[in-house]
């Protein structure tokens, strides 16, 4: 195995680690009795060195050790927003797996208590709309690094390649978000043909 063909593996995997932080941050309460994942979370290091293979939303993912620099080098490399963006999410699954550790349980008392809980609730609903808006500010970071190579694509065809692969890249990030905010899965898309200035088509 060459070295070209380690960082691929390698980037694959801090890929993956992004993946499952961005599902942690959407659905926290699976995670709630994950220990491995929890202390995965606890510091910069212990996500670095994480060991895992696990599924997220029917993809599996498999997540491999790694030293705090090597993981620090190839996030700075290959991921959109490098690693501050990476460490963002981590310490952003921390907080939604103690808002989630926090919820309160269903009252009966319909007076002081009643209005405690939909102030729970309304916080809780807040808290959602944060994760939501987050996942889809890392699509756009995920989506605006790959655009260029859209537009210097060599060919129409290698051109709707990439395209496409965008196209599933957004419905895959957005799908980690609830329901009520997934963007609906593209069958087909148009890719309009660039072409040189001052050329008509026939």
């Amino acid at each position: 195995m060459n070295w070209d063909e380690v960082k691929a593996i390698q980037t694959t995997s801090i890929e993956n680690a992004r993946k499952l932080l961005l599902a942690v941050i959407s659905t926290p309460s699976k995670y709630l009795e994950n220990s491995v994942v929890r202390e995965a979370l606890i510091s910069q290091a212990s996500l670095a060195k994480l060991e895992l293979l696990t599924t997220v939303e029917g993809e599996t993912l498999q997540i491999l050790p790694l030293s705090l620099n090597t993981f620090k080098q190839r996030s700075e490399e290959r991921l959109p927003g490098g690693f501050d963006a990476i460490d963002r999410l981590r310490k952003n699954a921390v907080l939604a797996i103690k808002k989630e550790e926090g919820k309160p349980l269903p009252k009966n008392n319909r007076t002081r208590e009643a209005l405690l809980e939909q102030l729970a609730e309304a916080n809780l609903n807040l808290d959602i709309h944060k994760r939501a808006n987050l996942i889809l500010l890392q699509t756009l970071s995920d989506v605006r690094s790959k655009l260029d190579g859209v537009v210097s694509a060599p060919d129409e065809a290698t051109r709707k390649i990439r395209a496409a692969e965008i196209l599933k890249r957004i419905t895959a990030i957005t799908s980690l978000n609830p329901e009520m905010y997934q963007i609906p899965s593209i069958k087909k898309a148009p890719v309009i043909s660039i072409t040189a200035k001052g050329k008509k088509n026939d």
